[in-house]
């Protein structure tokens, strides 16, 4: 150097705090050797232009070194970003912040990278220029973007999902509430996210239970349910019965429990069950109630039986013994008999089970069960016996009754 440029290159270093580089042919190479192998990049601006750029600082540009090495160096700048870039840059070097700044390139094919950078000021022996060390983020930018945006579907998920859902630790605090819980309970969510306990809304007799789930659940979660029932307090002091599901974070000793106010449908269960009981005991009362209506039943039939026999039944015996006709006191016994009849089951058990006889063949029956012959019936019906016995066959082929069997002594036991 000559002694003018010494001069001036030493006022600088003084200025700016700066040793004095002094060049010797092995550190040259060992700077070149640096910065050609290092993982970082590295170039150096001089008057505004690239005046050096190691191999890592090149490749993700897309250019070629000698495609960048004399271009202004704010050319690959994002258009948008180049202000924030170059006030980063101006109080770094001022030692006003020496925080590492991003800002984004644009590269040969036109892809957007994100870079992250610090800058210290250097003298060269062709005068003042800055040192830069610059790194690739664009993964990590992307990576963080994802992340934002999947914490923003998470979170749209917890707000909107109609649901109270609520995160828990171990130690029962509540880390994250969503706006149902407001709805749910009437209290205010910030008054709750780490500074009271979740079991501080549980209703007290719930309160054990819930806490023996909560304990078992992050020892051996397939042993407690994964949904129950339980009951909070709101912040009127009234009682609401609530669905609960909650699951432990994988990975972590939280849980997240989502819970839906279930009040209205207890209430119409508990109604339910209480008109289920209500009817239960009605059909109590209708039992005893048909119970005393076939007592009374019975009563009716027994009074009507001993009304006949004692009003009735005793006049036709006395009319028997006075009049000689035969027909007149066959009429009588079959009139006599037909009253019994009315006392017992026999015709309507004869009406109801053989639907199939006729009128006459009803008739000849009560005659054949009363102990009357072909003949004594002829008589009373003035019709041959032939007639009659025409009668007995059909009956007994509708009863289903063989010759042998005493068609007497069966219609007898049908009243029975």
């Amino acid at each position: 150097m000559t002694l003018k440029k010494k001069e001036i290159t030493k006022k600088i270093c003084e200025k700016r705090n700066l040793a004095k580089v002094q060049y010797t042919p092995t550190i040259d190479r060992t700077l070149k050797m640096i910065f050609e192998t290092a993982l970082i990049g590295y170039y150096i601006v001089l008057k505004g232009k690239f005046h050096f750029m190691n191999p890592t600082a090149i490749a993700f540009t897309g250019y070629k070194a000698n495609e960048l090495i004399g271009q202004n160096a704010d050319f690959l700048v994002h258009p948008e970003d180049r202000n924030i870039a170059k006030k980063s840059a101006q109080a770094m070097l001022k030692g006003a912040n020496k925080t590492p700044y991003e800002f984004r390139i644009i590269n040969k094919k036109g892809e957007i990278h994100w870079v992250v950078e610090t800058v210290v000021p250097i003298v060269l022996k062709e005068g003042p220029a800055i040192l830069v060390n610059t790194m690739d983020i664009t993964k990590q930018k992307l990576a963080e973007q994802k992340l934002v945006e999947s914490e923003n579907i998470y979170q749209t998920i917890f707000e909107t999902t109609g649901s109270m859902t609520m995160i828990g630790d171990e130690q029962k605090n509540i880390c994250l509430l969503n706006t149902e819980f407001e709805k749910l309970t009437g209290f205010r969510r910030e008054d709750w996210v780490g500074k009271r306990l979740w079991t501080e809304y549980i209703y007290p007799d719930d309160l054990p239970r819930m806490e023996e789930y909560s304990s078992v659940r992050r020892i051996n979660p397939g042993i407690v349910p994964k949904t129950y029932e339980s009951r909070i307090i709101d912040s009127q002091g009234q009682i609401k019965h609530i669905l609960v599901s909650t699951s432990i974070i994988p990975g972590t000793k939280k849980h997240v429990s989502t819970a839906m106010d279930v009040t209205e449908l207890k209430e119409t269960e508990e109604k339910l069950i209480k008109k289920s009981e209500d009817l239960t005991e009605l059909n109590t009362a209708l039992k005893v109630l048909l119970n005393q209506r076939e007592n009374d039943r019975k009563d009716l039939e027994a009074n009507l039986l001993s009304n006949v026999k004692e009003f009735v039944l005793p006049y036709i015996e006395k009319i028997k013994r006075i009049g000689p006709d035969k027909r007149i006191q066959a009429y009588l016994d079959l009139l006599d008999s037909n009253l019994k009849n009315i006392l017992t089951p026999f015709s309507r058990t004869l009406s109801a089970k053989y639907m199939g006889l006729t009128l006459t063949e009803i008739e000849v029956a009560n005659f054949i069960k009363e102990g009357k012959s072909s003949k004594e019936i002829s008589t009373l019906l003035n019709v041959s016996s032939s007639c009659i016995d025409i009668h007995r066959h059909h009956i007994r082929k509708k009863f289903g009754l063989t010759r042998r069997a005493n068609l007497t002594a069966f219609l007898k036991s049908i009243t029975n």
